[in-house]
């Protein structure tokens, strides 16, 4: 089969144009935008964010962390949530409580999404880190029904 420089330079233009696929804002003004469908009263100060790839697809998803300027945080702790990029877009997948960083993923993964560990302060108990696994829709509402981590497999750290 002889292949012609218009029919390589097609071929090209086709691969480039599969490679173009949206992918959302996950800056701040971004997760922002994502967050206030839900809750309009949020604001910028009321939580860090940090862009990340849980499930290796090649599209950014955000973590994000409630700050005590929020009305999402109590005495063990603030709420995180995880946006997962879909379909161009950051569509929440889960809201989990009880969360302190150090905020970090791991290289392990469960059900095709990055583990992500944190800290928690269990009423009676000394602070320590805890694995969050996915279970194939969300993550664990409460960060105290975390793995407790024997061994660390770090692979990024979100949020200090």
């Amino acid at each position: 089969m002889k292949l012609t420089f218009k029919s390589i330079l097609a071929l090209l233009f086709v691969i480039l144009l599969s490679g173009c696929v949206h992918q959302p804002s996950v800056g701040h003004d971004g997760v922002l935008s994502a967050l206030q469908k839900y809750d309009p009263q949020l604001k910028r100060e009321h939580f860090v964010s940090s862009a990340v790839d849980l499930n290796d697809d090649e599209c950014q998803d955000a973590v994000v962390l409630m700050n005590r300027k929020s009305r999402y945080c109590g005495k063990r702790g603030c709420v995180m949530l995880v946006l997962l990029c879909q379909e161009g877009e950051l569509a929440p997948i889960a809201k989990t409580t009880h969360v302190n960083p150090v905020v970090s993923t791991s290289r392990n993964k469960t059900l095709g999404l990055k583990n992500i560990d944190v800290v928690v302060y269990p009423e009676g108990e000394s602070p320590h880190q805890v694995s969050l696994h996915y279970n194939g829709k969300s993550y664990p509402m409460s960060a105290l029904f975390g793995y407790k981590i024997e061994k660390r497999t770090l692979e990024r750290v979100l949020f200090k």
